[in-house]
């Protein structure tokens, strides 16, 4: 069966082939974690959607079965339970695991302490962002480090290396290239953005794609029409050039940027634009804050139910007169000026947070940052108390 995100949904039924192909294309738009953008358009629950990525893993593993896993998120969903306790009632070992997490083997191939892992995963899980992401967007590990640690993730998983081997091989790598990728094992990912064809934070974005549905970086770059197939091609051969000693990787990256001034490339990436996309140049204040995971359905309902107690703030939100309660209350959630008025006035103790979540959704609207790092920067401004970050 095909294990990508979309065709487990749909076979569970949760979830609309459409409505997940509209997902997606707003998640490539913003670089975006698909799973997150479907939270926020209340497609599925965070917690059903969490549930769904443990079987996804575990289904790849070969840990479970289909129905099992189908019959673990149904419980989860009925029961509003955990993943692993829906398992643990089935009879299932819910800890088992042919492969190792992330986080685990950034830890044991001494890239990363197990406190900072810790922390990075407390702002994984407030984000909704992908741990590599965050640690390539903090600069906490190189593209190629990560590239390599990925492919091996996904070596162990499938059961082709040993763990320890794994790491030594990751150890290897990092040892080799303590940053700054220039070494014979230089991923394709980096030569295309060292050469300016791809931005880093764009190939972050296919490596994220890669690693989950177990494809080479050139294949996704080339199916999401990123990059030609004639860059592809002209890329490989280089690297291959490189790896062999026909030619230096400074000489490849020269003549592939080369090409690509000269016009050889045409320009396909669907990252390379100036300005927000439209999505985030739309995006009302509520979908950012949903994005962000400030803002929950259930939160939202309190913020409408204590508001329309209060006639003051009702009148100030107000677009007329004659307006009903229930029409002001609507215009409030999807107009940002209101909603932020909104929340100021039932949340006044979150102002902080609220006015700092604006400040950012003003910026990603004019394209003066990007929104995947608006709602990272957001995240730690959030949790920074709780966390003891320092960054």
């Amino acid at each position: 069966m095909d294990l990508r995100l979309g065709t487990i949904l749909s076979h569970f039924g949760l979830l609309q082939e459409h409505e997940f192909d509209r997902a997606l294309k707003v998640a490539n738009e913003t670089r975006l974690p698909v799973g997150k953008v479907l939270v926020m358009f209340e497609q599925i629950t965070d917690n059903t959607l969490k549930a769904v990525i443990d079987a996804q893993w575990m289904l790849k593993d070969g840990l479970i079965s289909i129905s099992q896993a189908q019959n673990a998120v149904d419980l989860v969903r009925r029961k509003n339970w955990a993943f692993n306790d829906a398992l643990v009632t089935m009879g299932i070992d819910a800890y088992a695991t042919r492969g190792a997490r992330l986080g685990e083997l950034m830890v044991g191939s001494g890239q990363l302490s197990e406190d900072e892992i810790r922390k990075f995963l407390k702002v994984s899980n407030y984000s909704g962002l992908p741990l590599g992401r965050i640690l390539l967007l903090l600069d906490r590990v190189s593209e190629n480090a990560l590239g390599s640690t990925l492919k091996l993730q996904h070596d162990i998983r499938v059961g082709g290396l040993e763990i320890d081997t794994g790491l030594a091989l990751i150890r290897e790598t990092v040892k080799r290239d303590p940053g700054n990728g220039r070494n014979d094992s230089f991923l394709l990912g980096e030569m295309l953005s060292h050469a300016g064809i791809l931005k880093e934070s764009e190939v972050a974005v296919a490596l994220d794609i890669a690693a989950a549905n177990s494809k080479m970086v050139g294949e996704v770059l080339t199916e999401h029409g990123w990059i030609s197939e004639t860059v592809l091609d002209k890329a490989l051969s280089l690297q291959k050039k490189a790896r062999s000693k026909e030619i230096t990787l400074d000489d490849a990256i020269s003549t592939l940027k080369g090409q690509a001034d000269t016009g050889a490339f045409a320009p396909l990436s669907a990252f390379d634009f100036v300005g927000p996309t439209d999505f985030e140049r739309n995006i009302s204040l509520y979908e950012y804050l949903r994005l962000t995971g400030y803002i929950t359905p259930e939160k939202l309902s309190d913020v409408v139910a204590r508001a329309a107690r209060e006639p003051a703030i009702i009148a100030d939100l107000q677009a007329s007169p004659q307006a009903s309660l229930k029409e002001t209350l609507k215009i409030a959630v999807t107009d940002s000026n209101r909603f932020l008025r909104l929340l100021s006035s039932v949340l006044p103790d979150d102002k902080d947070i609220i006015d700092t979540g604006y400040a950012f959704q003003q910026q990603v609207r004019k394209g003066t940052m990007k929104l995947d790092r608006s709602i990272l920067e957001f995240t730690l401004m959030r949790t920074k108390k709780d966390m003891a970050f320092s960054l």
